[in-house]
């Protein structure tokens, strides 16, 4: 891979400078960064990879190798490197794999040479269980929510069903403001079976709680085991998820199902995807509310620039079937978009936006207003994450909601801002 070949990237550039003078934890604090933009970049990829493998950050090594030789099945300089990380990571069989593929294609007599040595090596090794790669995470967040119970801002409205009646809506439950502060906390992990195989499992856990709307406290709970298959440029991947979510500390919702997923590398620059999904709700409070949700979407994600811009979008149908008789009204088919793009505005920033319109139909007709309910609903996020050392990230946003429906009691606003302290850990 000639560097002199490619188009001129400070960043990579000073980079490797950095490399070249034994620098490789500060070559890794220059380049991380930018991952979350430049990430289907491979020549960004490879080098931010050997950076963080001589840095000792194994695991994000290891993700930076994988995602290259993924974009691109030939480069065979990043499959060494992959399997010097799966060494380091104790993972002799998975390092053995690469190298043999490696081996088998074209690169300098010096690199084929030295991999013949490592082989060699590795071959008298015992062999030793696979181990898994794990991720974790803590973050803290305050903000203020000028809606924290999604609610109208109207304080009466006519009822039809009972002649037009005016009815007063009581404050506590109309629109209302208030500061939050939440705490979050995660962990992943990945354990390799073979070349193609692995094993995925996430738990997640968060708290918001309110300054004044007690009520409005919130927490949840959500984990997922699943597994995926790589052949090529496709990525297969399925999953058992679970969530819980609690109100004012009592269960609200709980949701148990499946999710399937298909990712496809078109080339270096882009990647297509088509997904789906099922989930059973059981609501504690209102057992007629449960329903079985069904999700089909497909996406498209592009970089520009060297990986410096991402634009991606998604479409997808939805429907929310109850599963007691007699509440059609609960239950809703809905059409959606998602929108969404990140781009470098500098070292150590990554801005990003993200916009979602969904449109849904309810079935039956909404008690005491004579209709069948439709609601339009709009949301926009923008915002910055700004990486002031490595692991360390900030993330100033700001979101907006608008929901117009012909049933007033769903109409409303919401405008959140939030900043959100994370410290990452592998």
């Amino acid at each position: 891979m000639c560097a002199a070949a490619q188009p001129a990237d400070p960043q990579l550039d000073q980079a490797r400078a950095l490399m070249a003078a034994n620098q490789p934890q500060a070559a890794y604090a220059l380049l991380e960064p930018a991952e979350p933009a430049r990430a289907v970049d491979p020549r960004y990829s490879y080098l931010l990879g050997i950076a963080a493998l001589d840095a000792g950050h194994v695991t994000r090594a290891i993700f930076a190798l994988e995602r290259v030789v993924a974009i691109d099945p030939d480069h065979n300089l990043a499959r060494a490197e992959l399997a010097r990380a799966y060494l380091a990571a104790g993972e002799p069989a998975n390092a053995r794999s690469e190298l043999r593929t490696a081996r088998r294609g074209q690169m300098p007599p010096e690199a084929a040479a030295a991999i013949d040595r490592v082989l060699g090596a590795i071959d008298m090794e015992p062999m030793e269980a696979t181990t898994g790669i794990w991720r974790g995470y803590l973050e803290g967040v305050v903000g203020h929510d000028s809606n924290v119970n999604s609610a109208t801002a109207a304080g009466q409205f006519a009822l039809p069903a009972f002649g037009g009646i005016v009815f007063n809506l009581d404050r506590e439950n109309r629109q209302r403001g208030d500061a939050f502060a939440g705490l979050g906390a995660g962990v992943g992990l990945r354990l390799p079976l073979t070349p193609s195989w692995e094993l995925e499992a996430s738990v997640n856990a968060r708290n918001n709680a309110h300054r004044h709307a007690d009520a409005q406290d919130n927490r949840s709970l959500d984990g997922s085991v699943g597994a995926a298959y790589t052949t090529g440029p496709s990525r297969f991947s399925a999953a058992v998820q679970a969530t819980q979510y609690d109100i004012d500390q009592q269960r609200y919702r709980r949701a148990a199902g499946l999710t399937a997923q298909w990712q496809y590398t078109l080339d270096k620059q882009s990647q297509l995807s088509v997904f789906t999904q099922y989930s059973r709700l059981d609501y504690a409070q209102d057992s007629a509310r449960n329903a079985d949700r069904t999700v089909f979407g497909a996406g498209y994600a592009r970089a520009f620039n060297d990986g410096q811009q991402v634009a991606y979008g998604s479409v997808y149908r939805a429907e929310e079937k109850t599963r007691s008789s007699g509440v059609d009204n609960y239950g809703h088919r809905a059409l959606g978009v998602r929108l969404g793009a990140e781009a470098t505005a500098g070292p150590r920033t990554v801005a990003f936006a993200a916009l979602q319109y969904e449109r849904r139909r309810y079935g039956g007709t909404e008690p005491f207003f004579d209709a069948s309910r439709e609601d339009r609903q709009f949301d926009a996020t923008a915002g910055v994450h700004f990486t002031p050392a490595p692991q360390w990230r900030i993330s100033p946003q700001l979101s907006f909601a608008r929901a117009e429906s012909n049933v007033v009691l769903y109409d409303y606003r919401r405008v959140i801002w939030q900043v959100a302290v994370r410290r990452e850990f592998n």
